[in-house]
């Protein structure tokens, strides 16, 4: 593939630097959610054990009752926090490590990584490139992810040795500030279905071949609608689409959608 228009002057193109204070990571997906699971799991168990010590003597069966839910609907929502808590933390990596292998890269390609966040799809591709540049494009929402800053990026970036390579910027997904055909590799880490509505996703694949070279490939992984997506991309004229359904290393299970954008 050849390499599209090159950004210079990558890290000043948004004003931040490396922040001391930022941790290498790549967040956790829906932070708040876990935080609310957390809570909930440890209250279902202290009211089963509240409601069965006042209980044990009058209402014996009440209590049993109290000791065996209480404990039990605790366990499985702290049981669902940690799986949470573990896929962004493993599970969304080693899958973003998978799609980015399965990409064939010469090392001059201009790479997009759309609702980049803390940077994983950018530094993850980096790392194939010589000559080429991870241009990251995200507004950065702190709902979506802990830590969603693009001072993260930096930090990253740093830690394996990429960061000449990368490049956010502040955009909106629906409007990419990249001219037609300018992109070699599109890819998307548990971001489309955060990013953008439902009714606006088939304007944002639109975009997304809008900019893509003729023979520039797409990589997506997200929290299913694999099939809504690979749709869209079929929609659009894309080819070679492929979808490997529900990777259980991490939950909700993932969908990985790969495609590639015909010559011609």
């Amino acid at each position: 593939m050849s390499q599209g228009p090159k950004p210079k002057g990558s890290p000043p193109q948004l004003g931040v630097k490396e922040s001391p204070g930022e941790m290498v990571g790549y967040g956790i997906d829906e932070h708040r959610t876990v935080y609310m699971l957390i809570i909930a799991g440890i209250l279902a168990v202290f009211v089963g054990l509240v409601v069965s010590g006042y209980t044990s003597t009058k209402q014996p069966e009440v209590a049993r009752l109290g000791l065996l839910v209480g404990p039990a609907v605790g366990g499985l929502i702290l049981a669902v926090a940690a799986a949470l808590y573990w896929s962004s933390r493993l599970g969304k990596l080693r899958e973003m490590e998978k799609l980015v292998s399965n990409i064939p890269f010469g090392g001059e390609e201009l790479v997009l990584d759309l609702g980049c966040g803390r940077g994983l799809g950018m530094v993850k591709t980096a790392a194939k490139l010589n000559t080429g540049v991870a241009i990251g494009v995200d507004t950065w929402q702190k709902s979506h992810l802990s830590g969603n800053d693009p001072k993260s990026i930096w930090v990253n970036a740093k830690a394996e040795n990429v960061l000449p390579k990368v490049a956010p910027i502040k955009a909106a997904p629906l409007s990419l500030p990249f001219l037609d055909k300018s992109i070699d590799v599109i890819v998307s880490g548990v971001a489309i279905h955060r990013i953008v509505k439902r009714k606006e996703r088939p304007a944002l694949f639109k975009e997304m071949t809008r900019v893509l070279k003729e023979g520039g490939r797409v990589g997506i992984l997200d929290a299913g609608n694999g099939p809504e997506y690979s749709g869209m991309m079929k929609k659009n004229g894309l080819a070679d689409i492929e979808i490997h359904r529900l990777r259980f290393s991490a939950f909700p299970p993932f969908h990985v959608v790969m495609a590639r954008k015909p010559y011609g």
